[in-house]
């Protein structure tokens, strides 16, 4: 019996730590994550997990799945989806002459958003869940990465739809919800450019702006609603209302973001920034790594490109520069390697297909860590208090790196731009300077600075949306308006007409007065002119 009254004692004292109310009942969660970015799930597994731990009943529809070594977690259905080889496999980033890299992401997203979508969904095991599965749901949980077809699930189930967004929000997401981007003083989220901005950049901003907005909703919206019906014909999806207005009615976006990786902006009530929910503390490393870290009597430096970019894919000119320059290093580098071998390895160089890269980071010898730029590994670095040199590719990781650089915990240099002695420099500079060191511990002190963990505030607001059957009372007006109505530019134009007609008017008034005037002058001095003339 003392054991009992002990275990309940610490159930009880585990939630008031927590901060999360008592669940009166497990909720049925569907979250929908059909689509193979495996970084992006990284990003959100410990939320789903949690989920799990709090006694719901998670239902995955993804390629991969929640726990480590194997061991299932108790009431949690995982529908594997099959991995084929998705749209970034196809693509080289690290050519300079690829598509993705010669054009600005919004113009490319307007065709490779629906690829990537129309690939997670065309196969067997989605197909086969969206048109049999007759579960029951209290909410659905989907990822928008070029997803917007996915709320339509929340048609299906007739519940709620709670939308997680892996990087920032961009007026691509934010225009079906009223969410501001002040095209002023927040730059887009891939841009190659930070705030405040110069005026070209303001104009580069703002045609991102209209691309993602007017030229989205002619050119990509469309195909968006033609994967929807194709791909999610279910019963009754006849009588479902149009994907704007599903979109409207998202009740919840969880937003990849924090006020130290992009710019402090004002959100909607619905939309809650969650950056850092995969962050925990260093764990232990294996023996061999713990050995090199614990002795390295300089520090020892991390060096990943992330899970899409391949280091072993680089040309070798540049790998033997890079390798030049990190052999003239003190620090002992640990260089994720994608290939079984690098040739001519220098000492202070070991490189492995996998580290563990939150345990390496939070290692106290943790010098540097050299980046792709990527939004996870940047929240990583930043929680773990290292500084960083970023060498971004694609995507929204040249945007992260100069976000990074302006606040003053990174270096970075354009992947297509490397050269040794920029490297070799900008190495250098960090690991000399202890300013980049001094600028991440106080952004790491300012992360870890919350009244609960980022983790405990996204489920609350999961949580909350079941406990009352959506959140309509969060959402602004602003997404019920026309565009012209919500810049105003019904009313600057109906005051610009009043301003006309009033300084029409006045016009008119100034010229009948002087006319008036005029008129009576010359009749007083014709006058006076006859009366001379009789005199004389």
């Amino acid at each position: 019996m003392d054991y009992r009254l002990l275990l309940v004692t610490l159930m009880i004292a585990v939630c008031c730590c927590c901060g999360l109310p008592n669940i009166t009942r497990p909720y049925n969660i569907l979250v929908f994550l059909p689509t193979e970015t495996k970084s992006h799930f990284i990003g959100f597994k410990p939320l789903l997990e949690t989920l799990v731990t709090r006694g719901h009943n998670v239902t995955l529809v993804s390629p991969f799945g929640l726990g480590s070594g194997g061991t299932p977690l108790p009431k949690y259905t995982h529908v594997k989806v099959e991995i084929t080889e998705n749209v970034a496999g196809t693509m080289d980033f690290l050519d300079r002459n690829s598509l993705i890299n010669r054009l600005p992401l919004y113009m490319v997203q307007l065709w490779l958003g629906p690829m990537i979508t129309k690939n997670a969904v065309d196969k067997k095991s989605v197909r086969d869940f969206v048109l049999g599965d007759q579960s029951t749901f209290d909410v659905v949980v989907v990822e928008n990465f070029f997803h917007e077809c996915f709320v339509t699930l929340g048609h299906k189930y007739g519940v709620p739809v709670v939308q997680l967004l892996p990087f920032a929000s961009n007026p691509r997401v934010s225009q079906w919800h009223g969410n501001p981007y002040g095209l002023a003083y927040m730059a887009d989220f891939v841009a190659g450019y930070v705030a405040p901005m110069t005026f070209p950049q303001r104009v580069q901003n703002a045609v991102a702006a209209l691309f993602n907005t007017w030229v989205n909703r002619l050119l990509y919206m469309p195909q968006q609603r033609a994967i929807m019906d194709e791909h999610f014909a279910y019963a009754g999806h006849e009588d479902r209302p149009d994907l704007d207005m599903m979109l409207r009615n998202v009740s919840l976006t969880l937003v990849n973001s924090h006020p130290l990786i992009g710019p402090a902006a004002p959100y909607v009530p619905s939309y809650i920034q969650v950056a850092g929910m995969h962050m925990k503390p260093a764990g232990p490393l294996p023996m061999d790594l713990k050995i090199i870290l614990d002795s390295a009597k300089h520090g020892v430096i991390y060096f990943s490109l992330g899970s899409v970019v391949k280091s072993s894919k680089m040309p070798r000119e540049i790998v033997s520069f890079l390798l030049s320059e990190l052999a003239k290093l003190k620090q002992m580098v640990l260089w994720k390697w994608e290939d079984d071998q690098l040739p001519d390895l220098p000492k202070n160089v070991m490189v492995k297909k996998w580290f563990p890269q939150n345990d390496i980071l939070g290692h106290p010898n943790c010098r540097l860590f050299i980046t792709h730029g990527g939004i996870l590994s940047l929240i990583e670095a930043i929680y773990h208090g290292v500084p960083m040199l970023s060498i971004p590719v694609f995507g929204d990781q040249t945007h992260n790196s100069i976000e990074a650089e302006s606040r003053g915990f990174a270096l970075y240099v354009s992947y297509f731009e490397l050269t040794a002695e920029i490297f070799g420099s900008k190495l250098r500079q960090i690991l000399r300077d202890p300013r980049y060191g001094e600028a991440v511990a106080k952004a790491s002190s300012i992360m870890r600075d919350n009244p609960t963990s980022t983790i405990d505030k996204a489920v609350f607001w999961i949580e909350f949306v079941v406990r009352h059957g959506g959140a309509p009372h969060l959402r602004t007006v602003a997404n019920q308006l026309y565009w012209f109505q919500y810049y105003m530019l019904d009313v600057i134009a109906a005051t610009m007409a009043a301003l006309a007609v009033v300084s029409y008017l006045n016009f008119k008034c100034l010229s009948y007065l002087l006319k008036k005037i005029s008129g009576g002058s010359k009749r007083s001095a014709s006058k006076v002119s006859k009366l001379n003339k009789k005199k004389q």
